[in-house]
């Protein structure tokens, strides 16, 4: 299976990062991911400079033959529809965003030269691995073999109380 992360502090040309981030995976069909499973929207405090809103995160299982490494341009270009300007001043590192899709992980396979692939960060982030842990409870980690509720666990608990479902 293929999970994709998605997360909006920016509301762009929507009434809200809710709307904004649900229009988002209702047109992951264009990028040749189709949809399996939806994990509920979460809100968390941004991580980065500060004065952001707050994020709206999900993850999604998808299905797609399209090989990871095609994939990820595709869904940049989807970042891009909805008003993501990679390189300009919303590319302050971890700063603002209207839009961010993550390919957490793209079956077992392992990718580190043109991307990164299971997502790096993934591991040490509770607004992914929680929504992840709802929709797929048995996901490991492709590299390392460590179970998502392990991964939960070693978060520290201020990670995980912060994280609010919607």
């Amino acid at each position: 299976m293929i999970y994709l992360a998605l997360g909006s502090n920016l509301r762009g040309d929507f009434a809200s990062s809710v709307q904004l981030v649900q229009a988002a995976i209702d047109n992951l069909p264009l990028t040749g991911a189709h949809v399996v499973q939806r994990a509920p929207l979460y809100a968390s405090a941004p991580i980065g400079p500060a004065g952001q809103d707050d994020y709206i995160n999900t993850v999604v299982a998808v299905r797609s033959v399209v090989p990871a490494l095609a994939l990820l341009p595709r869904l940049h270009a989807l970042e891009a529809a909805f008003g993501r300007h990679r390189g300009s001043g919303e590319g302050v590192v971890w700063g603002p965003r209207t839009l961010d899709i993550d390919i957490i992980s793209y079956h077992d396979e392992v990718h580190r030269f043109r991307a990164q692939i299971p997502h790096p960060r993934a591991p040490a982030r509770a607004f992914v691995l929680r929504p992840l842990a709802d929709i797929a409870p048995g996901w490991r980690h492709p590299e390392y073999g460590t179970p998502i509720g392990a991964l939960l666990a070693a978060l520290p608990m201020s990670a995980r109380v912060e994280l609010k479902r919607l």
